[in-house]
């Protein structure tokens, strides 16, 4: 023991102490409800935020345009050396001229300065544009766009998160139960076997109910990997990168799943186009490109406008003495700016015909949308009641299937039944039990799906 290196010593402890930490973090867990998925999903999508931007823009577009009536104030600064100064040509006889130059002779004279600086206020304001009202609507529109579109981004994530939860807790519910079948099938596997060592038994028996007993397995093994992928899309979507796994909490059964039918059913036949956001999105494209041919018609209209200056002219040849206050005299104007198109080409009555056909465009899309909601209506409506129809016979073949393991059992123990007769039974429990759940999945999908469409997401995406 004293022959022992310390330092290796101190390396296993520093091993073992990390190895425990990092074990138990990896066994962190965090529960979730479906709502606290959505709010996750909320605040940390990086698309959902990345559209959420898009709102922000548009109400900055508000804001600018609501500026445009403000007065707009500017500093101008020019300074200018002059390598040639200006000359003012005279000539002999003219009332400029000196009396000692001849008549009809030229002179140049220097009126020019070597250096100039002209520094400028100029204000302008403006009084009446035709286009204001028209660019405000639309900045307003485009705003309220925006959001329906974020809107309409969060219906569609709230409908991908419920359907991945709910898959998840769907298979938890299937795996328990293959578990528990599977603890039973080893039991009548053990039981086969001890019966064919001590010749009560054949081969064949042995071969069956281990072939039945893998099958159980494989698909409980089938189960826990859709598990795990249904549990990658539901992060996904959240954008959920913690390292504790997460544990879902809500409550589920699968009454719930069927109870609710009849009532979605009702609902999807009372539905109309105007709850959703779709509808929403297209009306407001409509009042959109309205707003858009108001600002094309505003183009052959005038504009009215004021503007000033404040200014000064201080120039000299040395540089020096352009700071002289003689020099600094200020200059000053007022005036009113009135714009008044005469022709532009018949541009401004072809944008106002594509502005035009453009809001007959967002018609007939709204139109067709209508068109759409029926139909989607009615499909999803025959997709439910479909599979709850398929879903009663399985629950029925399911029941019975549960029933006859029960009866085959007993008999088993009265000598009624034999080994054959139990494999037989878990055979028709297995082939039943992956026809259920799967029936029960498509039932729970196609109802989520007819959630979305009657729009009953929208108060939890904000509508």
């Amino acid at each position: 023991m004293n022959g022992c290196n310390p330092n290796l010593v101190k390396i296993s402890l520093w091993l073992f102490v990390w190895s425990f930490l990092h074990t138990t973090q990896l066994k962190a867990q965090k529960t979730f409800t479906i709502l606290e998925c959505v709010n996750y999903a909320f605040e940390h999508n990086s698309l959902l935020n990345a559209a959420s931007k898009d709102t922000s823009i548009a109400e900055i577009g508000v804001q600018r345009v609501s500026g445009l009536y403000l007065p707009r104030i500017n500093f101008a600064s020019a300074f200018q050396y002059y390598i040639a100064r200006r000359k003012l040509l005279v000539e002999g006889g003219s009332p400029l001229a000196p009396s000692t130059l001849p008549d009809g002779k030229p002179l140049a004279i220097n009126t020019g300065y070597r250096n100039a600086w002209f520094p400028t206020v100029n204000v302008n304001q403006l009084i009446f544009d035709p286009g204001y009202r028209g660019s405000y609507n639309a900045a307003l529109q485009n705003q309220q766009l925006q959001t329906q579109a974020l809107t309409s981004f969060k219906i569609d994530l709230i409908t991908g998160i419920y359907k991945a939860y709910n898959t998840c807790r769907l298979l938890e519910v299937q795996s328990r139960f293959l578990a528990a079948n599977i603890i039973r099938i080893d039991s009548l596997i053990e039981l086969t076997r001890t019966k064919y060592e001590k010749g009560a038994g054949v081969k064949i028996e042995v071969n069956r109910v281990e072939v039945t007993g893998n099958r159980m397995k494989s698909e409980l093994a089938n189960v826990r990997n859709s598990h795990n992928e249904a549990l990658i899309a539901l992060q996904f979507q959240m954008n959920y990168l913690e390292q504790d796994s997460m544990i879902l909490t809500s409550e589920f059964s699968i009454e719930q799943i069927v109870n609710k039918t009849d009532s979605l059913m009702q609902q999807l036949l009372q539905s109309n186009p105007l709850t959703r956001i779709e509808t929403q999105l297209l009306q407001t494209q409509i009042v959109l490109a309205e707003e858009s041919i108001k600002i094309e018609q505003s183009r052959s209209k005038p504009i009215v406008g004021v503007d000033g200056a404040l200014g000064f002219t201080p120039a000299a040849n040395d540089l020096g003495q352009i700071f002289q206050r003689e020099r600094w005299k200020p200059y000053s104007y007022i005036g009113i700016n009135v714009g008044i198109p005469i022709f532009n080409g018949l541009d401004v009555r072809r944008a106002v015909e594509q502005k035009k056909l453009q809001a007959s465009q967002s018609r007939n899309y709204l139109d067709q949308f209508t068109i759409q909601f029926e139909t989607e209506k009615r499909s999803t409506y025959n997709q439910i009641k479909n599979a709850f129809e398929r879903y009663r016979y399985a629950d029925a073949n399911m029941k019975l299937a549960n029933n006859n393991i029960e009866l085959l059992q007993e008999a088993f123990v009265n000598g009624v039944a034999d080994n054959q007769d139990l494999i037989l039974g878990e055979n028709d429990l297995y082939e039943n039990q992956a026809r259920y759940y799967s029936e029960l999945l498509s039932l729970m999908l196609f109802e989520i799906e007819g959630l979305r469409v009657t729009g009953s997401f929208n108060k939890q995406a904000g509508l």
